[in-house]
């Protein structure tokens, strides 16, 4: 039983980036999720408009979360791609990363601003469910950011297999990436697999702080730093991080 799953901060359309601005990168933007050949894709900073892009451009796949500002459409969200194939989604949710998870828009402990998760429960058609998680933590809040690892490491706890995936705002060696590994979450790409941000620049050795963590039920038989620059444009300013995991 096989899934691949990729992580990619798509960059929010409101953001004042000039040539690298969304509607000159949406095209390149797709064709790198296309690239991927991903069964799920954990999407993060994606604002409204960029969902009915991607909902036009991907009419066939599932696509879940909510917007963190109401619960609903507005603000950012942590957006779940599932493509046609063997798995479906069998039921999914959003919660806030703060001490009041189920209050839409709450913002945690020191944190700049409200950060979700988006949980999704996938069924294979064998039958066998694993879960998804795929996040965005705080740029800023330190606090924020290893409270918010406690929670995910809470939330995926359990027999089920779980995939954790998002821009978690921390490199490898940092105390929220540690609070994952030490619950019993490991990594599923390297941290000598390369950077994953690079503000526009196009540098693959950056900081990485684009992750996909794995229950120690997965094995491992595939994972990098995708660096697709579809048609020489750089589709955002986070490269994407993808596995291939078997169960």
């Amino acid at each position: 039983m096989k899934i691949r799953a990729a992580t990619f901060n798509l960059r929010n359309s409101s953001a004042p980036d000039g040539d690298n601005a969304w509607p000159k990168r949406r095209a390149a933007a797709v064709a790198a999720i296309e690239l991927l050949d991903a069964d799920v894709v954990g999407l993060q900073e994606v604002l409204p408009d960029q969902l009915d892009y991607l909902r036009f451009r991907f009419p066939k796949y599932e696509i879940v979360g909510a917007g963190r500002d109401d619960g609903m459409s507005a603000g950012e969200h942590s957006s779940v791609l599932v493509r046609p194939g063997d798995w479906r989604i069998e039921r999914s949710e959003t919660r806030w990363l703060s001490d009041d998870p189920g209050t839409p828009g709450s913002v945690g402990w020191d944190a700049h601003l409200t950060r979700v998760a988006t949980l999704v429960w996938l069924r294979h058609r064998s039958g066998t469910t694993i879960g998804v998680l795929n996040t965005h933590y705080d740029h800023a809040g330190e606090v924020a950011q290893l409270q918010s690892s406690r929670l995910v490491a809470k939330w995926t706890t359990g027999d089920l297999p779980w995939i954790v995936m998002g821009d978690l705002n921390a490199t490898p060696d940092s105390p929220p990436l540690k609070a994952l590994t030490d619950a019993g979450l490991r990594y599923a790409v390297p941290a000598d697999a390369g950077g994953s941000w690079h503000d526009f620049t196009g540098a693959e050795d950056d900081e990485r702080i684009d992750h996909i963590l794995i229950s120690p039920a997965w094995t491992v038989t595939e994972a990098a730093v995708s660096h697709f620059r579809p048609g020489g444009r750089l589709p955002s300013d986070h490269w994407p991080v993808l596995a291939t995991l078997t169960l």
